[in-house]
């Protein structure tokens, strides 16, 4: 046998010893995690009737008994698991327990540590435990270095259900670390109603950002006490065309006809085509007749949005709205086709509405 057919042969023998070594190695671990999984799995089900208590219990204080002070760590994320899932009194007796654990304590002191890591990891264990006397700290984390921390601050707010949030939160969305709009719009959702007049208060306070977001949730909420400050906001044309366009949006939303005449007035004279389209698209959801003639004229504006926009409200407001839709849609004109879209629209809806009979 030559040198290289040797030295090829051992190389083939080390490599094969390095393979079963790897697939032994890969093996016990697989076997060792099953374990680890399968005796976590059998420490949880024997924590259960310690949970079940607690939520059965209607002692004063069931959270500090000697069986939830002593029970081993894993009863932590058992109850951080179940939080998600329950409301009521149920729910606050699981942030009982996480209190009377330490568990709440040692989240807030983790939201100054050095790791990025642990202090995202803390602001998402307070808001799961709901621990709203730590809103200043989780508020002051909206600052952080990390983006990924003053998400989870933002959310852990939300969560944690203090509508005290609601000023840090419209705040975080300026600044050279602002947060992005969809991360502190579900917060504020999150929060509910009991934020509504704080959310009132910020139409008139604070960066544009954050008028037009809280603008956008009032809508979403159908607040009609919203209305006239978000009438202010339309009437004001000092206010950038993003506050205008979600007070617009949020006054279709909650379809009082008293913001017909001002939607109607700034379909009609413009200029921001934007504008129109969202005023158009909130005469529709208002659905007062008063708002038809200018939605008709409408039809016949330069932009196509504007023209689909102002067709599509018509078709919405109901039989009236339709029938002048019926009129223009005879002829080729832009203003023709957009009543024509309209109308094919709503047969096209009604026909998949239509339910299905078996012969």
């Amino acid at each position: 046998m030559t040198t290289a057919a040797g030295v090829a042969l051992a190389l083939g023998v080390v490599l094969a010893g390095l393979v079963v070594v790897l697939l032994l190695a890969v093996g016990l671990q697989h076997r060792q995690r099953t374990r680890t999984q399968a005796r976590d799995a059998r420490r949880r089900a024997e924590l259960m009737p310690t949970v079940h208590a607690l939520l059965d219990d209607d002692g004063d204080d069931p959270a500090h008994g000697p069986h939830v002070t002593s029970a081993p760590a894993l009863l932590d994320e058992l109850v951080l698991d179940l939080l998600p899932q329950l409301r009521g009194s149920d729910r606050r007796a699981l942030q009982r327990v996480l209190g009377a654990r330490g568990v709440v304590d040692r989240a807030a002191a983790d939201l100054t540590a050095r790791a990025a890591w642990r202090r995202g990891r803390a602001a998402t264990l307070l808001g799961s435990a709901a621990a709203t006397d730590h809103t200043p700290a989780l508020a002051a984390c909206l600052t952080d270095r990390s983006a990924d921390v003053r998400s989870a601050a933002a959310r852990a707010l939300g969560k944690a259900g203090d509508p005290a949030s609601v000023t840090p939160l419209l705040v975080s969305l300026a600044g050279p670390r602002a947060l992005p709009v969809g991360v502190v719009g579900m917060a504020l959702l999150d929060l509910g109603t009991p934020v509504l007049p704080a959310l009132r208060t910020a139409l008139t306070e604070g960066s544009a950002p954050a008028r037009a977001l809280a603008a956008e949730v009032l809508g979403v909420h159908g607040d009609p006490l919203a209305t006239p400050g978000l009438l202010t906001l339309l009437e004001d044309r000092g206010q950038p065309t993003e506050v205008r366009r979600a007070a617009a949006a949020a006054l279709g939303r909650i379809g009082s006809p008293q913001a017909t005449a001002e939607l109607t007035r700034l379909l009609a004279t413009g200029p921001v085509p934007a504008l129109q389209r969202v005023a158009a698209e909130a005469l529709g959801r208002i659905g007062d007749p008063a708002g038809i003639s200018t939605l008709v004229s409408g039809l016949h504006a330069t932009d196509p949005g504007v023209r689909a926009a102002c067709a599509d409200a018509l078709a919405a407001i109901g039989d009236e709205g339709r029938g002048r839709l019926r009129v223009l849609a005879v002829g080729t004109s832009p203003a023709g086709r957009a009543a024509l879209a309209a109308l094919d629209a709503v047969a096209t809806a009604r026909q998949w509405r239509r339910p299905v009979t078996s012969r």
